[in-house]
Parts: C-alpha cells; structure tokens; sequence
C-alpha cells in the first residue's frame, strides 16, 4: 500500500498545493496529515477545488449570492479529486480543531493487515498505543525518517515549513509492502531527497486487550 505523509506547513498552503498534487499523481491509496494546522490542509484541499484564496469579501447581498453561485458552477464543472476519501488527519493538542474536538489526536489504521497509529507528536502516544500498532506515524520532527525499535516502525515525513534556514521542507511516501517499509522523501520542489527502508516483522499487529 503507498501512503502519501505530510506534516506540519505551519502555514505553507502553497507547499502543501504542492505536496498534495504529488501525492494524487503518484496514486496514494491514502494521505496521512499529521498536523499540526489542520486549517492548512482545509485551504490547500479548497485551492485544489478552484477556490481563490483573494476572492473578494461580498459588500452586499447581491455579491454574496454571486459567489455562492460561482462557487457552485465551479464545483459542479470540477473533475472529482482522486484525493477525496483517502485524506486522515489527526489535529495536534494545540490545533483548535483538538480543542473543539472535531478531530482526535490520535488516529488508527489497517495498513495491509498491520495496526498503525497516527500521531502529531509522538510523545502523547501511550504505551497500549505502542504495544497494539506495528506502523506508528507522527509529525513534529525537525527531519524525514524511519526508526525500527524492535517490531516497532516509527515514520515521520518530516516539516512541510523549514525549521531552520537551509533545512528543506519535506514531504514523503511510504510504500509499505509484507516486509519492508519504504519511506522516500521530498522536497518542496518536489525533488526526492532521499529514502529510508526499514524491515517489517513477518506477522500483522494483534490487538491487544487489557
């Protein structure tokens, strides 16, 4: 299975844009956000829908009726987004989102018969969290990797906004296969960086009950 991972933009819509029409054209089967502005993917996924970011505050009944109309028209001509349905996101304990509790912190997920656990900051992940899942994927990482802890296959994409000048933004894709993870990593301008392989124990994750 290929996952598409990002992380963290912090703001970087336009990055994100970018990141995300490299995930559809590489044909993830799905796209893991791993926060922590989940406001950001909203306004990249509305960018990809046509959406203009400088459209114009309606002043009047009228104008606002127009762009509801537009905003229509153009949904209606939009082809579908090969995206849709495959995005899950987790919101950081920060993200207001959290907060409201629209969006959980943590997520989990079947990936080729093994337990995954989605994360922002892997700090919050419990100890059930990491005896249950195989995968675990998180965010809040200055850079891209993969560690192996055991059985245990810790994956982050990295930074979609530079931590530090001449540190790139990163992006990745983690194929995942019966017994080996491949995470290849990219940068803004979607250039690959690098990749990381990591073994993956022969038997799926068995839930665990306590």
């Amino acid at each position: 299975m290929r996952i598409g991972l990002a992380s963290d933009s912090l703001g970087n819509v336009d990055g994100l844009v970018r990141a995300l029409e490299h995930l559809a054209r590489a044909q993830v089967d799905r796209v893991y956000f791993l926060g922590a502005r989940l406001a950001d993917l909203d306004a990249a996924l509305a960018l990809r829908r046509g959406v203009s970011r400088d459209a114009a505050e309606p002043s009047s009944d009228a104008e606002f009726l127009a762009a509801v109309e537009g905003a229509l028209a153009r949904q209606a001509a939009a082809k579908p987004d090969p995206l849709d349905g495959r995005i899950v996101k987790v919101a950081s304990r920060a993200c207001a989102e959290h907060v409201s509790g629209v969006y959980p912190p943590k997520q989990v997920d079947l990936v080729e018969g093994r337990i995954c656990c989605l994360v922002h900051d892997k700090g919050e992940l419990t100890r059930d969290d990491i005896a249950n899942a195989t995968i675990l994927f998180h965010g809040n990482t200055p850079a891209a990797g993969v560690v192996a802890i055991g059985p245990r296959v810790f994956v982050t994409p990295g930074p979609l906004r530079a931590p530090a000048a001449g540190a790139p933004a990163t992006f990745a894709i983690a194929d995942v296969g019966p017994s080996e993870l491949t995470l290849s990593v990219f940068g803004e301008d979607l250039a690959e960086l690098r990749v990381h392989r990591a073994p993956l124990s022969g038997g799926a994750s068995k839930l665990s009950v306590r």
